[in-house]
């Protein structure tokens, strides 16, 4: 569990906390990971005042580790090309 967590909580969220925000044209922003925010979706999510999105901590740790799944299943699509 050790390895989950150091991949959800510093490759993960540090790619999403960069990503997030650039993608979206800061209509996304990422919650800091020691945050005591609460009222967020099932998804992650909530809507700030201003209009834009809050992603939650754990669920931007996800979502980086995602992509760079994703970024490793294209690299290794190509590769096998």
């Amino acid at each position: 569990m050790i390895f989950l967590d150091f991949i959800l909580d510093v490759v993960g969220y540090t790619t999403a906390r960069l990503l997030l925000p650039t993608l979206t044209f800061q209509k996304v922003k990422v919650d800091v990971l020691s945050s005591d925010e609460v009222g967020f979706n099932w998804l992650g999510f909530k809507r700030l005042p201003n209009g834009a999105l809050l992603c939650d901590a754990d669920s931007a740790g996800w979502i980086g580790a995602l992509s760079w799944l994703i970024v490793l299943a294209v690299a290794i699509a190509v590769a096998l090309r």
